[in-house]
C-alpha cells in the first residue's frame, strides 16, 4: 500500500504561517480549558534532543475569507501546541515565526524548497543550505531551528540526493528530516528487493542521525493488525539497534480511509508500544485536519476548533513528558510478546530481565538502567479491554510503578495492577 499523505495537506502545502488558525481564544472560554502554566511547566518536559513530539505536517495558513471558527495570529497557534504537550511545532517555510516558535517553547522543521527530483552538487546544496541558515539574523531564532524537512516517503532511488542534502544540513548543527516508508509498500515503491534492503541502503548512504518511518495499522472498528505494525517496528529496531542511532514513528492521529477514528486506547497502543521497542519519538499525523476526502478527528477540524481529539491528544503527551526522566535513561535490550507472537517478534522465551508474566495479550519491552537495575515496559495489546496482570522479574525485590502521571513512583499492588486498552506501565525493581 503507497501512503500518499503528502499530498492531502491541502492549505499546508505552500507552508507559509503567515495568520494561522487555533481555537486558543474559544478553548479558554470552555469549561475545563487547558493552560501549560497551570500543569506542566517547559522546565519538567522533556527536550526534543532526548525525545522528539511533533505535529506531521506543515502549519496551515487561516484563509481570509473562509468558514474558519476562529482566526488568530501564528503566537496563539504556537501556544496550542505548547499545551497539546509538543516540544516541536509542524512545518514551516516561514522563517519569521521563529521568534514565535522559541516564545513557546518549542523547537521548529523548516521547509526550504528542496526538490529531490533535481540533480545537485555538493557545493550546491551546502550553498542553498547556508543562505537559508544565514537569512535567520537572530542567533536565538537560529537555535529554535531543530531540522531541515528534505524528504517525506522516498524511492530508494532517490537516497543518493538525499544524501547531499543530508550532509548540507548537518553542516549547520541541525538535523535533516526524511521520513521512511512503513514496509507494507511494495518493493517498485521501496526501490529495492524487500524492505530490509531499503532500510540498509538508506542507513548506508544516506548516515542518518535517526530513523523516521510510519505505519498506520488501527483499522475502523477499533482493529489494530498486530503483524502489520509490530511486524514493521520489529525491522525498525533492529536497525536502529544495529546502526546505534534513534528511532521515531510517525503515528495515526486521525481518521481517513478505512483507519480507525481516534480514541484514547489508539493514542495509548501507539505511543505505549513505541515506547516498549525503545523509541525515541512520535510524531502524529496529522494535527490539523486535511481539508479532503473522509479526513477527519484530527486535533483541530476544518473550522479552526480543537475535537475531542486535542484532549487525548494532550493526555499522551504528557505522559511520555512525566516519563522521559526515567524513560531517556535506559537501553532496551529484548522485547517479546504474549499471546499473539506477532511477525518478526519473538516470545517470553527470550526473555533476559523477566522471569514470569501472566497470561494476556501483551508486548514487554526490556531495559536496562545505567545503575543496573531492571526496567520493563508493559503495554495491553487489546484495544478495547482492561487487563489485570502479574508479573516477576529474574532480580528480586518490591516492584515499582514509574508513575506517567506524577513524575514519582507507586507501588505494583491492588488496582495498580490494572492496564486500561492499549496502555502501557513502566515498572522496576526496588
Amino acid at each position: 500500500m503507497h501512503y500518499s499523505r503528502r499530498k492531502f495537506i491541502a492549505t499546508a502545502a505552500s507552508g507559509v504561517a503567515a495568520t494561522a488558525v487555533t481555537p486558543m481564544a474559544l478553548a479558554a472560554k470552555q469549561p475545563g480549558a487547558y493552560h501549560a502554566s497551570s500543569t506542566m511547566e517547559s522546565n519538567t518536559r522533556v527536550a526534543p534532543s532526548e525525545f522528539i513530539i511533533f505535529p506531521w505536517g506543515s502549519m496551515p495558513i487561516a484563509p481570509s475569507n473562509g468558514p474558519w471558527g476562529d482566526l488568530t495570529d501564528t503566537n496563539d497557534m504556537l501556544k496550542d501546541l505548547f499545551d497539546c504537550g509538543f516540544n516541536t511545532s509542524g512545518f514551516t517555510r516561514n522563517i519569521e515565526i521563529l521568534r514565535d516558535i522559541r516564545n513557546n517553547q518549542l523547537v521548529g522543521i523548516l521547509r526550504v524548497g528542496i526538490n529531490t527530483n533535481l540533480e545537485v552538487t555538493q557545493e550546491e546544496a551546502d550553498n542553498t543550505i547556508r543562505k537559508v541558515m544565514e537569512s535567520i539574523t537572530d542567533p536565538e531564532d537560529r537555535k529554535a531551528v531543530h531540522a531541515i524537512y528534505i524528504r517525506d516517503e522516498p524511492n530508494a532511488s532517490l537516497f543518493p540526493r538525499l544524501a547531499i542534502w543530508s550532509k548540507a544540513i548537518k553542516k549547520q548543527g541541525v538535523l535533516p528530516y526524511i521520513n521512511l516508508y512503513p514496509d507494507a509498500v511494495l518493493p517498485e515503491g521501496l526501490g529495492t528487493k524487500d524492505y530490509e534492503e531499503h532500510l540498509d541502503q538508506y542507513v548506508e548512504i544516506c548516515d542518518p542521525p535517526y530513523i523516521s518511518y510510519d505505519n498506520y495499522s488501527l483499522f475502523e472498528g477499533g482493529r489494530l493488525d498486530e503483524d502489520r505494525f509490530y511486524g514493521n517496528i520489529e525491522s525498525i529496531r533492529h536497525k536502529s539497534l544495529q546502526a546505534g542511532i534513534p528511532f521515531w514513528n510517525v503515528i495515526l492521529a486521525n481518521a481517513h480511509f478505512k483507519y480507525a477514528e481516534p480514541s484514547d486506547a489508539t493514542f495509548a497502543i501507539q505511543v505505549y508500544s513505541t515506547l516498549a521497542y525503545g523509541g525515541r519519538g512520535i510524531g502524529y499525523f496529522t494535527y490539523y485536519t486535511p481539508q479532503v476526502g473522509n479526513y477527519r478527528l484530527a486535533s483541530i477540524d476544518r473550522f479552526g476548533y480543537r475535537t475531542k481529539t486535542w484532549g487525548m491528544m494532550r493526555n499522551i503527551n504528557l505522559q511520555v513528558h512525566a516519563l522521559a526522566p526515567v524513560y531517556c535513561q535506559l537501553k532496551s535490550v529484548n522485547v517479546f510478546h504474549t499471546g499473539h507472537i506477532v511477525r518478526n517478534g519473538r516470545s517470553i522465551e527470550t526473555a533476559k530481565l523477566v522471569e514470569s508474566i501472566s497470561n494476556g495479550s501483551l508486548v514487554v519491552g526490556e531495559f536496562t538502567h545505567p545503575d543496573g537495575k531492571p526496567y520493563a515496559m508493559i503495554v495491553n495489546k487489546d484495544v478495547h479491554s482492561s487487563i489485570e496482570f502479574d508479573i516477576e522479574f529474574k532480580e528480586k525485590g518490591e516492584i515499582m510503578i514509574v508513575s506517567q502521571f506524577n513524575q514519582g513512583r507507586v507501588p505494583f499492588q491492588g488496582e495498580q495492577k490494572w492496564l486500561a486498552p492499549g496502555c502501557g506501565v513502566l515498572l522496576t525493581v526496588e
